[in-house]
């Protein structure tokens, strides 16, 4: 399998975004400009966390570095969109003397974070780009060298657009832990703006995915155990292929909706691709290893080469995640699957259930060791009340709190949320970053 770093990944996206730059800002946020008491992880976690909204609302891409920075792309959101969830991470950072002592205006870069709006200059943007991955791959600290704040430029209409600031190349410390290059998804030879999935637009993502690595995509992200106020303990490491990043990458627009046969179409295409890349299974830092698959890509010759790879590796300790909707949709292909798979000793999740899903189905039937819960989108009132509520905690207690993930907990609020149902295992941005392999 073809790996890239995170570093990598950025430089390779932001060089594919030349025709795709209107209406795009982004941010690189300096947590390696810090003392380094908040350098530490929990405040990149924090800060990673803030910024979830912004993927969430306008399909964001964020980049986790190895120096703990950010860089973060977004398009149609405006400087007032994307400013409260910086003055977040600044009053978490308070007591930092970097950011203690600066007076942070909005859209303007200081030395904590410096903005760009690719659209006003994107090869300055790019230029910024190379120059920070050069300096990470090779261990350099990374400098700016910002003389003075950038001023928002008064061109009608673009308000709150800026340009990247002057730097000079630094030396280069340390040799890269890891350098290997992915070769890169070519965008389809047709754009598309914002639209629903549909078999136009099927057919333009499998052709730019065809002959691609598309197991370079592949990111990871530990689900974890927390029993009241004690330490998170890492259970499983889930490794899939996020569909809103897989867009990003290739279109100019977000795609609004999915058509669920069109959808579960390029799901089995994706799934065969990415076990028939044979990515590692390890999971040196947790109980377990899970990865996204599906029913038809099990019974194919995929899963095959994928079990193959394996060698001697325990297979208890791989568990293979199958979405609700796969399973639903054709019970008798899941059926094959699932026999397969749990006789050469995998372990089964059940994905995708909303809360309401979760108390409708019979659970043991489908065989599954895992069932996780996505937690809905918009308020609680509308699907949890008292007589809910205490139904979901009685279901966790009969399947068992070891057994039942709630994903999507991008808030510390949804830790709380999962607690009050019973649930102990807990996927998602305030819980894990979402990184590369």
């Amino acid at each position: 399998m073809s790996k890239s770093t995170s570093t990598e990944r950025m430089v390779d996206y932001v060089r594919g975004l030349r025709r795709h730059a209107e209406g795009r800002r982004a941010i690189h946020v300096k947590l390696s400009a810090l003392e380094s008491e908040f350098k530490q992880e929990h405040y990149r976690l924090f800060a990673a966390s803030a910024l979830r909204g912004l993927v969430t609302k306008y399909g964001a891409t964020m980049f986790s570095l190895p120096n703990a920075d950010i860089v973060l792309v977004v398009k149609d959101a405006s400087i007032d969109d994307i400013d409260p969830a910086l003055n977040n991470i600044r009053r978490k950072l308070k007591r930092s003397a970097v950011v203690s002592r600066l007076d942070p205006m909005q859209g303007v870069s200081d030395d904590f974070v410096t903005w760009f709006s690719l659209e006003e200059d994107f090869d300055g943007f790019r230029t910024y780009i190379e120059r920070l991955a050069t300096a990470l791959e090779a261990g350099a600290a990374f400098r700016d060298d910002l003389d003075k704040p950038l001023e928002l430029p008064t061109k009608p209409l673009k308000k709150g657009e800026l340009r990247k600031p002057v730097s000079r190349e630094d030396a280069p410390l340390k040799p890269p832990a890891r350098h290997v290059r992915m070769m890169p998804i070519d965008a389809p030879a047709h754009t598309f703006e914002d639209r629903e999935l549909d078999p136009e637009l099927l057919l333009a993502i499998t052709k730019a995915l065809h002959g691609a690595d598309i197991a370079g995509q592949l990111r990871k992200q530990h689900i974890m155990a927390i029993i009241g106020e004690g330490e998170m303990m890492p259970v499983l490491v889930h490794k899939w292929i996020p569909r809103h990043a897989l867009y990003e990458v290739l279109l100019k627009g977000r795609v609004l909706g999915a058509n669920r046969w069109l959808d579960g179409y390029l799901e089995d295409y994706i799934a065969k691709r990415v076990l028939a890349s044979t990515p590692s299974m390890a999971n040196e830092d947790s109980l377990a290893s899970s990865i996204r698959v599906t029913s038809a890509a099990v019974l194919s010759d995929a899963f095959d080469q994928f079990d193959e790879s394996l060698s001697g590796a325990p297979r208890s300790k791989v568990v293979l995640e199958f979405g609700a909707v796969d399973i639903l949709a054709n019970p008798v292909a899941y059926s094959f699957a699932s026999d397969k798979v749990l006789g050469l000793g995998y372990r089964i999740s059940i994905a995708d259930l909303h809360p309401l899903s979760f108390l409708a189905i019979e659970y043991d039937k489908l065989k599954g060791s895992f069932v996780k819960l996505v937690k809905p989108e918009g308020p609680i009132s509308a699907w949890l009340t008292a007589e809910t509520e205490t139904a979901i905690h009685r279901k966790v207690d009969r399947v068992g709190q070891a057994r039942v993930i709630l994903d999507n907990c991008n808030e510390p609020a949804d830790i709380d949320l999962g607690h009050l149902m019973g649930i102990t295992l807990f996927q998602g941005q305030a819980v894990s970053p979402l990184v590369d392999l």
